[in-house]
């Protein structure tokens, strides 16, 4: 199994908040948060699913997290630009970097994707074009059982994303922090022991 010796096996659903926006609390969905080129794909899967979602990845490994957007916490490599002609990439510099947390859960009720078909949605709704209906079920793969959506995301198979109604962050098994200022402040909110971690960047650089 592709799974990482250091997170519990039993921890496999998992989201990230910036901690400015962390309560606790169960948050309710709200489209006015959403990105507005993201938005039609999270309208379309509003009309699939029956609401409009929260996003948690599925998995026990490195992987999983990395899905969520954790690891922007240390990204210096945000993209590539075009100046005069040529392909210059974007750094971040000192204290341009986000401050993210990342809840875990043991359980969470919603409707599996597969992660590496829905980008299907995302460009057919972006331009303004239909799902097709062989599309769709390359996303939700309607024969696949629970325990079969799981054991694919546990062994590596396919890369997994939960669409749920909430996000119950005052549920969270575990809560991982940048550093130890913001684990001091979300253990005053209530998240019981927030754990400083850190995972690995994987960037992709650019030739100029």
């Amino acid at each position: 199994m592709n799974v990482s010796s250091n997170l519990p096996e039993h921890l496999i659903f998992h989201h990230c908040i910036p901690t400015e926006n962390v309560r606790y609390r169960t948050f309710r969905p709200n489209r006015n948060y959403s990105d507005r080129y993201f938005r039609p794909a999270y309208e379309w899967l509003e009309e699939v699913i029956g609401y409009y979602p929260f996003f948690f990845s599925v998995g026990s490994d490195e992987a999983a997290i990395r899905m969520t957007g954790y690891d922007d916490n240390w990204r210096v490599l945000t993209g590539t630009r075009i100046i005069n002609g040529k392909r210059k990439n974007s750094y971040r510099k000192a204290g341009e970097f986000p401050n993210i947390a990342l809840f875990s859960f043991d359980h969470m009720d919603g409707i599996f994707m597969d992660y590496g078909s829905w980008h299907i949605a995302l460009n057919a709704c972006m331009n303004g074009r239909h799902v097709t209906e062989a599309e769709r079920k390359m996303i939700f793969k309607p024969s696949w059982s629970r325990n079969r959506w799981i054991r694919a995301a546990l062994t590596g198979t396919h890369p997994v994303q939960l669409a749920a109604a909430v996000l119950p962050l005052k549920e969270a098994k575990r809560t991982y922090v940048r550093n130890l200022k913001t684990g001091k402040r979300l253990r005053l909110m209530g998240f019981p022991d927030p754990e400083v971690k850190r995972i690995p960047v994987i960037s992709i650089i650019l030739d100029n």
